[in-house]
């Protein structure tokens, strides 16, 4: 598909994209958090106040679970009262969680693996700093080979 490059030339070409962040940098620092106790109402506004497609679950601010738009779509797809439930009622857990010093081939990995689509950030002593989604990290993977793309050309 992009054979411009020759197979090994783009191999090299991904890797060094991938290898040349860590996955950190792409996070979000003010992750929007609920409480297990929180209604799903409560949850749900919150995603439509912050323009966000899923909440973490923390207890101390320690991560305990998640709660994304597709869970609710889901209980209404199920025709379930979404407002009849908690956090801690739909959540999925345990959260992935990743070292704010994983790589973003480190990351990519393991959202391969595990075929979840947000990896939350936690501290040496577990607590929440940050999260970030699959799609973010394929934007700066896209954007950067882009660029690279570009100035290979001159």
């Amino acid at each position: 598909m992009f054979d411009c490059l020759g197979g090994q030339q783009w191999e090299t070409l991904v890797m060094s994209v991938s290898e040349c962040k860590q996955a950190f940098e792409l996070a979000r620092k003010n992750v929007i958090t609920c409480s297990p106790n929180d209604g799903l109402s409560k949850v749900a506004k919150m995603m439509v106040d912050h323009w966000i497609s899923s909440i973490v679950v923390v207890d101390k601010n320690k991560p305990v679970g998640i709660v994304t738009d597709g869970i609710i779509f889901r209980l209404i797809a199920n025709e379930q009262n979404p407002l009849t439930l908690r956090a801690k009622d739909v959540m999925s857990k345990p959260v992935l969680t990743i070292h704010p010093k994983c790589t973003l081939t480190e990351a990519d990995d393991q959202f391969r693996k595990t075929k979840v689509k947000r990896l939350v950030f936690v501290d040496d002593e577990g607590k929440l700093i940050g999260i970030v989604s699959k799609k973010d990290i394929d934007r700066f993977a896209a954007y950067s080979l882009a660029e690279r793309l570009r100035s290979h050309k001159h």
